[in-house]
């Protein structure tokens, strides 16, 4: 049998080969939230180099202020919308961190943004966000958080991170008087 012939018949019998084609990303809820923090995942571009793996999330306030405190969620829930359904795709999650940055007091770098890759199924529901889990991660101003797939931004989503006045720290050091 000529080999093309058997190539032909292998690909006949494998069937077609469908590319995951992630159309949008749909927001459900979006502010501040609770969860259940279960592990940590090893994410070489993140803040300390790691995301966390949580459960029983519970979206308590839809905002996009937010409160600079120790201990604060926020994100993003969305349901990732695609051809063919249930299929597993791979996004990058970016977090933009208002200048200067975030510095680690341990390792002394400094932050200006925190990315990592994850994998979801066309169909679900997912969920991205950011924790405020150590003081030098607080910081006042816009954060703005992205989804991208590919070269394509799906999402993109701004926090205002506020002090306990509902003032941005930034508005008040512009604000005040010089000396």
């Amino acid at each position: 049998m000529p080999r093309w012939l058997i190539c032909l018949a292998a690909i006949l019998i494998a069937g077609p080969a469908f590319a995951v084609d992630v159309t949008s990303l749909e927001i459900v809820d979006f502010g501040l939230y609770r969860a259940r923090t279960t592990g940590k995942q090893p994410a070489p571009q993140a803040v300390n180099g790691q995301t966390q793996t949580i459960t029983d999330i519970d979206f308590y306030e839809t905002t996009s202020r937010i409160p600079a405190r120790t201990g604060v969620r926020f994100g993003t829930h969305f349901r990732v919308a695609g051809m063919p359904p249930d299929e597993v795709v791979q996004l990058r999650s970016v977090w933009r961190i208002p200048e200067p940055g975030i510095r680690n007091p341990d390792s002394g770098i400094v932050y200006r943004e925190s990315i990592s890759e994850f994998t979801t199924t066309t169909g679900t529901l997912t969920m991205r966000g950011f924790n405020f889990g150590f003081s030098w991660q607080v910081l006042c101003g816009e954060w703005v958080q992205e989804v991208w797939s590919g070269e394509r931004k799906l999402l993109s989503q701004t926090f205002i991170v506020e002090d306990c006045q509902s003032v941005p720290t930034a508005a008040r050091r512009a604000a005040a008087p010089a000396g």
